[in-house]
């Protein structure tokens, strides 16, 4: 049977389960920093604000977030799944909300925090975290299918964001976000979920059978070993590099001389690449496990940035954001599966907390770094070289981590 064959059927098969992951990814994105960044420049502005300012805000409520996503994350292995989620997606609807009655640096901070601790912290934890239990044999391709809704978001909010604020008052589109997801998430999580057939209900499924006798590590465990904290470079140097990337894109891209709308429009083709990138990446570990293609994953990042450093033609920035969004779709699979390769899935979501935790850890020093640097006037081809190297520093790494696994 065709490999082709085989995602249709295991699609056809599992579809509800699969959509219920797509939307909680989706719905991440307005925690994400490519929808709040495209808000940046507004948000200065009325609130009279340099890069390094916002950069230090925005720090700050990710690292908080981290912090208590660290004690909050294990809640996935013991709640039932069903409350969990619908309590959590409207957790992050009212969130998506509050974002529009920000007065303030200290309002902003508040505003920020939660869209972060919600959308890039818990619904993204609850979906991957879920995708990797339910599925061992084709747990690459489940966590593919389901991270589309990062691709997908990636290339209609930018566009989106970017017509409606040259017409509506920037803090207009928080509500109708808030709208959006309510309309879409509270209906359909309860019927997507009752049709999964393998989960018990409360938030742990059953251990496949050709896995009932492999090592489940606890996360005290994990911490205890040497080769995490390799590894934990990975997530860190991917979304720090990207976040600070993408937060301060509307100058850095001042900065190359291109148009923001052509830009906006290149986010579309990073979310084609993301697919592409996350579509291969399952299916290569499906194939020859996670821990084969974990160390491959930061070369595109590193490869993008040098090509950021160098090429001046804003035709490049087309190339640019389809190595960078090959790069991002191609980690998700590959460390979400990893964790569960490496340490089981009956403490899943204490570990994943611990990867989630590094990741946010990650976006929230890249955008203050980054400001800190362009508030130094250090230039962009210098910036760029560094985080390339950082990038390549990484997966070697990665590599040296998983080298006798």
């Amino acid at each position: 049977m065709s490999q082709l064959t085989e995602t249709r059927r295991f699609i056809q098969r599992e579809w509800r389960f699969l959509l219920f992951g797509l939307l909680l990814s989706f719905w991440s994105s307005p925690g994400q920093t490519f929808v709040i960044s495209l808000f940046g420049g507004h948000i200065r502005s009325d609130f009279d604000l340099t890069h390094g300012e916002f950069g230090t805000i925005y720090t700050c409520a990710t690292l908080i977030s981290a912090a208590l996503l660290w004690k909050t994350g294990p809640l996935v292995d013991h709640l039932p799944l069903k409350k969990f989620v619908q309590q959590a997606a409207t957790i992050m609807i009212i969130s998506i909300a509050l974002v529009a009655g920000v007065q303030g640096p200290i309002t902003l901070f508040f505003g920020i925090f939660f869209v972060r601790f919600m959308g890039q912290g818990m619904l993204h934890h609850i979906a991957m975290t879920a995708m990797a239990r339910r599925y061992q044999k084709e747990r690459g391709r489940a966590i593919a299918i389901a991270g589309l809704g990062f691709p997908i978001g990636e290339s209609l909010f930018p566009p989106l964001v970017v017509l409606a604020l040259g017409i509506y008052d920037w803090q207009l589109l928080w509500p109708v976000m808030a709208i959006f997801a309510a309309i879409t998430l509270l209906p359909l999580i309860p019927k997507l979920i009752g049709h999964t057939s393998s989960q018990d209900g409360q938030g742990t499924s059953e251990l496949a059978q050709f896995d009932e006798d492999a090592r489940h590590w606890t996360r005290a465990e994990m911490l205890r070993d040497k080769r995490f904290f390799l590894l934990a470079l990975t997530p860190i140097a991917q979304s720090g590099i990207i976040t600070g990337v993408f937060f301060h894109q509307v100058h850095l891209i001042s900065l190359k001389g291109w148009s923001m709308e052509w830009w906006s429009i290149c986010f579309s083709i990073f979310a084609a690449s993301s697919l592409i990138g996350g579509l291969l990446s399952g299916f290569l570990v499906d194939h020859f496990r996670a821990r084969s293609v974990a160390p491959l994953v930061l070369l595109p990042l590193a490869i993008g940035l040098t090509l950021f450093a160098i090429a001046d033609h804003p035709a490049f920035a087309a190339i640019i954001m389809a190595i960078f969004g090959f790069g991002a779709g191609a980690n998700n699979p590959a460390l979400s599966s990893l964790w569960a390769e490496l340490y089981g899935v009956k403490h899943l979501g204490a570990i994943r907390s611990v990867a989630n935790v590094v990741m946010v850890f990650g976006s929230a020093l890249g955008p203050v770094f980054m400001g800190a640097a362009l508030d130094a006037e250090i230039s962009l081809q210098t910036l760029a070289y560094i985080s390339a190297a950082l990038a390549a520093g990484g997966a070697v790494a990665c590599k040296i981590a998983l080298k006798n696994s």
